[in-house]
């Protein structure tokens, strides 16, 4: 009740008045606004899974995209690049993480059947000496020493290939396998030893004591297979020239040179120029060399010198600061 109490000269008056009306009013106002909100909240919901969906669209698509080229993996399909936002730059991320995937694959499939088909020969010639050997006793001992001495010249050009497809399948490794590597010695100790084993062929060292960070075995092939190359196309009493300094190792020939066609090509993989062809040989040493320098985030680079001959250059990363006690050391080769 709501009580109105006033004053008259007669005494005080008193007059009341119900409030269901306005408790009526009231709970229709609470009933309203109940309503409403709940409204209001469903109405949200509704625009927020709304807008979620339409926003989360894209992604979706993205996924079903990946999850379908997971079951079928087909390499050639790349995802669809559409805007500069976020999901666009994650798409053209995949996309290039597939060119590299692809990249790979398509390398490995042309080593492979590049091996293939360089194994064919020396397999095919080790099976016919062998199927002759077994007439061993009516060749003379001339034909037959001849033929083993053929036998284990194929088989010493078949390891040297395994070893070379070996190497070029075995890629970059990881950092446990990095140290630190002292070029100089490493190129002094290769020289002395191709010197021993080249016998007619000699071999002038200008090395500057440089210090890298690498893997030692992998830059030890690469500067054997210059040393190598270079020994291979130099005349009788030669000389060839290996440097170390400002971070590169060359190495120069007094050979032929390069023909002009086969420069762009002599670091490809099995490539072998047409003077080659009958020397002993993969075409897989300067491939290693190059692979070896990329490695290494370095390069490679062959040119014909001035007055004679080929150089070819090989960078092995940057150099690392060398402390002056570590200047003096031994060869880690022998």
């Amino acid at each position: 009740m709501r009580v109105l109490t006033t004053g008259t000269p007669f005494g005080a008056v008193q007059v009341a008045r119900p409030l269901d009306e306005v408790d009526s009013v009231l709970d229709r106002v609470l009933i309203v606004l109940i309503v409403v909100g709940l409204a209001g909240i469903a109405l949200a919901a509704g625009l927020g899974a709304l807008v979620a969906r339409t926003a989360l669209a894209p992604i979706a698509r993205f996924t079903r995209r990946t999850e379908a080229l997971t079951a079928d993996p087909d390499l050639s399909k790349r995802m669809e690049e559409g805007g500069r936002d976020e999901l666009g730059r994650l798409a053209a991320s995949f996309n290039a993480t597939l060119d590299a995937l692809e990249s790979s694959i398509e390398a490995q499939r042309h080593v492979v059947a590049d091996a293939g088909h360089e194994l064919r020969t020396p397999l095919a010639s080790l099976r016919a000496n062998i199927q002759v050997l077994e007439d061993a006793e009516r060749l003379p001992p001339a034909e037959l020493a001849g033929l083993r001495a053929d036998i284990i010249e194929e088989l010493d050009e078949l390891t040297s290939l395994v070893g070379d497809v070996v190497e070029l399948a075995r890629g970059a490794r990881s950092d446990e396998a990095l140290d630190d590597v002292r070029r100089d010695l490493v190129a002094r100790a290769l020289a002395e030893r191709f010197e021993r084993r080249a016998g007619a062929v000699g071999i002038r060292v200008q090395a500057e004591p440089t210090l890298v960070r690498g893997d030692p075995e992998r830059i030890a092939r690469a500067v054997s297979n210059l040393l190598d190359n270079a020994c291979k196309w130099s005349p009788p009493h030669g000389e060839v020239e290996l440097s170390v300094r400002d971070g590169r190792v060359s190495v120069r020939d007094r050979g032929p040179g390069f023909e002009d066609d086969d420069l762009p090509r002599v670091f490809e993989r099995f490539y072998r120029s047409d003077g080659a062809r009958s020397m002993p040989g993969s075409g897989l040493g300067l491939a290693i060399v190059r692979q070896a320098a990329e490695d290494h985030g370095g390069w490679a680079e062959a040119v014909n010198a001035a007055g004679g001959g080929a150089r070819v250059t090989a960078r092995f990363g940057p150099v690392v600061p060398m402390p002056d006690e570590a200047i003096s050391g031994t060869p880690p080769l022998s």
